[in-house]
């Protein structure tokens, strides 16, 4: 049977969601199934992509959209590979950020969950392409290495996908989802400094800039993107999640949120102040 369109309710057996019983300000906006992460490392991928999909079915009421997060897996080692190869000081693992999954995006392109494998044990992989890479002495060699070797272990990139029955390529569902949005990651000043600065993540690539801020604009972030009927990525110190809806009261004070994850369990209901406690940074569209 194919999935739903969208999948309401703030847990698998609720039918509908539920308003907090103080809320006078109430958001919910559509998703898509959850899909657990297993034991990868890819919350970031995740992530960002049920954000894409919720905002996309935000715009377009019955889409049927399901975007390839085993695609997303392979442009990110393709990434990291290749900026190895060119000297770049980082680490072949599998963290990382929301915003730079829009960014591989951009390059990459989108495929349809439909159109590709699913996400795949990394480290094997991992450790064999680097060890190929090891045996290849001339560096414009090991771009070709690495293209047969992504190809051969991960399998190449589709020249179509589709979008609700439609074909397309992989830039052009790209562009359609990303539409004209740019996206910011707001991570709080811990140390009161705020502004641009590099990301302090450990998985974070070098080039990597977020925007610090006090914790109230944090949480006025999350409030001004749903009442925009945009999704949010927000994450803890060590994981990425979607918010995709909340209770606010009379005065405007989060009550709760509404959580679609990619570890379980999937779809929550929790308390404003559970998620303040954990909360390190929000990535929102403009």
């Amino acid at each position: 049977m194919d999935p739903p369109a969208a999948f309401p309710g703030l847990a698998p057996a609720a039918n509908s969601p539920r308003i907090d019983s103080e809320a006078a300000e109430h958001y919910v906006l559509p998703i898509t199934p959850p899909l657990d992460q297993g034991d990868s490392d890819l919350c970031w991928v995740y992530a960002a992509l049920s954000m894409l999909e919720t905002n996309y079915m935000q715009r377009h009421p019955g889409s049927r959209i399901a975007l390839s997060r085993g695609y997303l897996q392979v442009a990110s080692v393709a990434d990291r590979f290749a900026r190895v190869i060119d000297g770049e000081p980082i680490r072949l693992e599998e963290g990382g950020l929301a915003v730079e999954a829009l960014a591989l995006i951009r390059r990459y392109g989108l495929v349809a969950q439909s159109d590709f494998h699913e996400v795949v044990a990394s480290d094997p992989i991992y450790a064999s392409m680097k060890q190929e890479l090891a045996e290849t002495a001339v560096t414009s060699e090991k771009f070709e290495v690495l293209d047969d070797a992504l190809a051969d272990q991960l399998g190449a990139q589709p020249s179509l996908t589709h979008l609700d029955g439609r074909a397309v390529t992989p830039e052009q569902l790209a562009q359609v989802v990303l539409g004209s949005h740019e996206w910011v990651e707001f991570d709080l000043a811990r140390n009161g400094t705020e502004g641009w600065a590099p990301s302090r993540d450990p998985d974070a690539r070098p080039e990597t800039r977020v925007m610090y801020v006090k914790f109230d604009r944090l949480i006025e972030l999350i409030h001004d993107s749903l009442a925009r009927g945009r999704a949010v990525v927000a994450g803890t110190e060590d994981h990425a999640f979607l918010i995709y809806g909340a209770d606010y009261d009379s005065v405007g004070k989060p009550l709760s949120y509404m959580i679609k994850d990619s570890l379980a369990p999937l779809i929550r209901r929790s308390s404003a102040e559970e998620v303040h406690r954990m909360l390190n940074d929000v990535t929102v569209a403009f």
